[in-house]
């Protein structure tokens, strides 16, 4: 049914083709076809080239080789995941043979973000799980690489490769806050306190399992602010460089557990909002603001948007307005898939379209761009066995009024 399904799409895909200019446009097609050899494929990240290609970068199963570690069960914690990309050239209409970007050998390399920086140049910030299985996404160390030399045909050359060592701040504080108020609610909460505790005295714990979601955001001195999270307290930070990488700042820890994989974006009067994916169980997507540039953060809340534990992304368009593609549904499975688009700064969410809504498959990790002709473009895991790329403006979003919604953020 799944194979069906996906040459359904491609045909659909196949035959689409540009409206007229005045009217709202949509486009979609896949990466590459969804064949067996490439395993478990997840987690998107796309972006926009200065000439106007678009790269995306995605995790997949490479080809085992004979001294991995551990080739079991969980396909996207074996030591053969790799990640992979793509180039959609200017002007062209279909993706261009995907290539490998960084596979290192005998650990599971995933979840990649790509970014831009104000210097042009391209980064690649990804997680490599170090004690699969005895830890898996708690394990992660960060690496990231940057190039000056990547509009061309084939994978970047990479000018810089390096790995990037967490020193939270303010960690310590948000645990014995979130274990106080564990404790308040009575003895059985009293081993998960202890617990949490008990895992801020184990350096490594500290130290490793944070990870990338979403676009770094490039801040308005062209440093880049890098959104992170930690995997043994689902906890988030903002790592921050100024100096292209040679040196970092690190946040505040953003005062609340219970939030990963956060999406920054710039608001009309300077501020960051954050929107994060629920780790508490909550069934909605939470929300953070920082007035200082991203230093400190307010405490999460809850807001009225859906979420089933899913990454969420945002961006700033060209006119001011906030795109926010998600899965809009409380609970699993991650069949539907949305975009709203708010013009109050994420107060409001006044339309809402969706981009995939079929009950039973698994449509999740979107990522979102906003290119320099207005486009907006979402890559998005398609049945963890391709990446779809869908491309449409922000009539199309407003086009059906009968999808429309006018939801409270906050």
């Amino acid at each position: 049914m799944m194979r069906a399904v996906l040459f359904a799409g491609l045909v659909a895909a196949t035959l689409a083709s540009p409206v007229s200019s005045d009217a709202p446009r949509y486009q979609e097609r896949f990466i590459f076809p969804a064949t067996p050899g490439r395993g478990h494929v997840h987690a998107s990240s796309v972006i926009e080239t200065p000439s106007g290609g678009l790269i995306a970068a995605w995790y997949e199963n490479g080809d085992p080789r004979e001294h991995d570690h551990y080739l079991g069960t969980d396909a996207d914690k074996r030591s053969d995941v790799r990640i992979g990309a793509a180039r959609l050239p200017p002007g062209a209409s279909t993706w261009a043979e995907p290539f490998v970007i960084s596979d290192t050998f005998g650990v599971s390399d995933n979840n990649p973000m790509l970014a831009v920086d104000a210097a042009k140049r391209l980064w690649l910030i990804h997680p490599t799980m170090l004690t699969v299985p005895e830890r898996t996404w708690g394990s992660a160390l960060l690496q990231y690489k940057v190039s000056s030399d990547y509009q061309g045909s084939g994978p970047p050359r990479w000018d810089v490769e390096r790995i990037l060592v967490i020193h939270p701040n303010g960690l310590d504080e948000v645990v014995a806050r979130a274990a106080a108020e564990l404790r308040r609610h009575g003895d059985e909460q009293l081993e998960r306190a202890a617990a949490l505790v008990d895992r801020l005295n184990d350096p490594f714990a500290r130290r490793l399992g944070w990870m990338p979601g979403t676009h770094p955001l490039v801040l308005p001195d062209g440093g880049l602010l890098v959104p992170i999270a930690n995997e043994n307290f689902n906890a988030a930070a903002m790592a921050m460089t100024r100096d292209g990488g040679e040196t970092w700042e690190m946040s505040q820890t953003v005062p609340g557990l219970g939030v990963i994989q956060p999406s920054v974006v710039r608001l009309s009067d300077g501020r960051l909002a954050a929107y994060f994916r629920d780790a508490r169980g909550e069934g909605r997507i939470l929300h953070s603001e920082s007035a200082d540039g991203g230093i400190t953060w307010s405490a999460p809340v809850v807001t009225d948007l859906p979420n089933p534990g899913s990454r969420v992304e945002a961006v700033t368009l060209q006119n001011g307005h906030v795109a926010l593609v998600y899965n809009d549904k409380e609970e699993r499975p991650r069949d539907r898939l949305a975009v709203s688009i708010s013009t109050d700064d994420g107060k409001t969410w006044r339309w809402t379209r969706h981009l995939a809504n079929t009950p039973g498959e698994r449509f999740d990790y979107p990522s979102i761009i906003q290119a320099r002709d207005g486009s907006l473009h979402v890559t998005y895991s398609y049945n963890l066995r391709t990446i779809k790329h869908v491309a449409f403006d922000e009539a199309w979003v407003q086009e059906e009024s009968g999808t429309g919604t006018s939801k409270e953020s906050r």
